[in-house]
């Protein structure tokens, strides 16, 4: 995510017909977590998506928009393998209608908009399998803190966003630092903001890049003394000064609870505003469809509501995860949606979470950090509840799918989603006994026929790769995790296990499905 991004000339505030088209299905995807770091590389891809013919069509014929176009002269690629690369191809009210050669197509739609692309690329839009959409349009909206190198820079940014926002209230949110990046390579403290004067006057709360701390100043720290907080917090991590036992403003994972009960619920105009500038964003750099991987009821209605009022500010292919508070089932709040708004929003998955992230210790590791040794990471909720709630989606005929990073936390995913399909085998027997080898033969059917994935799948032990394809597990893995990680994921892990993280070619090898 750029601070100045390179936006197309066309804002896409009516349906465009080629964007969101239910016919926009091409199977290239982008598999990255951090979609923001993401859209920030493909400015350098000189290739022209979807997305950015419509903005150089505007352009040249200015904003009256037409039922429809023919494109061609350019270098077209269809993803499909019986007709992989094609001459030109008509588009008609939103839907892409026909394919051949230039002079056969501006003969046959001679009513429509001719676009000669002057031998540019065309592609599929992009499908981001694991996104969040709306924590992408808070970013957009928030203090930009991607990149930035220390503390110092951190509060630059601030200040900036203060000048350039003036009618900002009191609470200031921000996304995207790292300590990774900074020479101390340790968590800041509230006093690293409270230095400050000028924030001092603001209660300041900024995300982590990996979304699972938040950094906070001691004005908000002041908010959370009062309403005494606890000593500790099961699945998350208070952080206090080891020597005088203070907060120190850092909360992880589930402890960032804490912090978001006590912060301002956006307005539905927020929302509006948040969800416009994500979808601007991803049609700017071609991305038409997402995974998004994680997703409140109330975000989910919603969805559906602008869906249903105004179809245009939803021109993308959402396929949403239902994600319920403190991972237990919320099945009974939720519609399953399959493609409403002529493909906009699918419901028929739920996302779950077992651990934190590498970056701020909160991977669930089966030993120790080899740089800490007093931490092994953190599991959202108690394993033991993850077996009913999965049975319970899988009744719901609803894919599940999971948050791991560390080699415990997948290992007990693994545990968990084959003990729900044995069980589920077993309970379709009526009596009828099955045998050890039938009944593994048919834990392998149901898994190939639920899809159920491991999000991130980023460390795991070499025998458990090999359980994932035992059981038709998909891991669902993002290469800015090995990229982002790559300076400090060894020295978190040491020399051995870092041979089980970001194993793509481990998991190619094996024949596995990866997204």
């Amino acid at each position: 995510m750029s601070e100045q991004s390179n936006q197309p000339s066309h804002v896409p505030n009516e349906r465009d017909p080629l964007i969101g088209s239910r016919y926009i299905k091409g199977p290239i995807s982008q598999y990255i977590h951090y979609i923001s770091k993401f859209l920030k590389k493909l400015q350098f891809i000189k290739i022209f998506t979807i997305a950015l013919i419509i903005g150089t069509f505007f352009t040249l014929h200015g904003s009256e928009k037409p039922e429809g176009y023919v494109i061609y002269n350019a270098n077209i690629y269809t993803v499909d393998e019986k007709n992989p690369k094609i001459e030109a191809f008509t588009v008609l009210d939103g839907k892409f209608v026909d394919v051949g050669t230039r002079l056969d197509l501006l003969q046959k739609w001679t009513n429509l908009k001719p676009v000669d692309l002057q031998g540019r690329t065309v592609i599929p839009g992009l499908i981001d399998a694991h996104a969040h959409l709306m924590h992408l349009g808070d970013a957009l909206t928030s203090v930009n803190l991607i990149g930035a190198k220390s503390t110092e820079e951190v509060i630059q940014r601030i200040h900036e966003y203060i000048k350039t926002h003036p009618d900002k209230n009191e609470w200031i949110t921000g996304w995207g630092w790292d300590q990774t990046l900074w020479p101390s390579k340790s968590f800041p403290t509230s006093n690293d903001l409270d230095i400050d004067p000028i924030l001092s006057q603001y209660a300041i709360s900024l995300v982590r890049i990996d979304g699972h701390a938040l950094w906070v100043n001691g004005r908000i720290l002041d908010i959370l003394v009062k309403d005494k907080i606890p000593l500790e917090i099961d699945g998350g991590e208070i952080v206090k000064d080891k020597e005088t036992g203070q907060l120190t403003g850092i909360f992880v994972d589930n402890a960032m609870k804490l912090i978001y009960q006590i912060s301002p619920q956006p307005t539905d105009q927020q929302l509006s505003a948040n969800l416009k500038a994500a979808i601007y964003e991803m049609h700017s750099h071609g991305l038409t469809g997402i995974h998004d991987a994680g997703v409140l009821p109330k975000l989910l209605k919603f969805y559906k509501n602008t869906i249903l009022s105004n179809p245009q500010d939803f021109n993308i292919r959402n396929y949403a995860m239902v994600e319920c508070d403190d991972n237990i089932y919320c099945g009974d709040q939720i519609e399953k949606i399959e493609g409403l708004g002529d493909g906009r929003l699918t419901i028929r998955s739920a996302k779950m979470f077992m651990d934190g992230a590498l970056g701020s210790w909160g991977a669930a590791l089966l030993e120790p950090y080899s740089d800490d040794p007093t931490k092994q990471g953190l599991l959202i909720s108690d394993p033991a509840l993850f077996p009913p709630v999965i049975s319970r989606w899988m009744d719901d005929d609803f894919q599940v799918n999971t948050h791991c990073i560390g080699d415990k936390a997948n290992h007990l995913i693994i545990n968990a989603y084959g003990k729900c399909f044995k069980d589920y085998i077993l309970s379709k027997q009526n009596g009828k006994n099955i045998t050890e080898e039938e009944l593994i033969k048919e834990v392998k059917k149901l898994g190939e026929s639920v899809r159920f994935r491991i999000e991130h799948a980023q460390i795991l032990t070499l025998d458990d790769i090999k359980r994932v394809g035992e059981l038709n597990i998909i891991p669902s893995m993002q290469p800015t995790h090995a990229t982002s990680d790559m300076k400090y994921a060894e020295q978190r892990l040491g020399s051995e296990r870092i041979k089980g993280a970001y194993a793509w070619r481990s998991f190619i090898d094996a024949g596995y499905d990866i997204i």
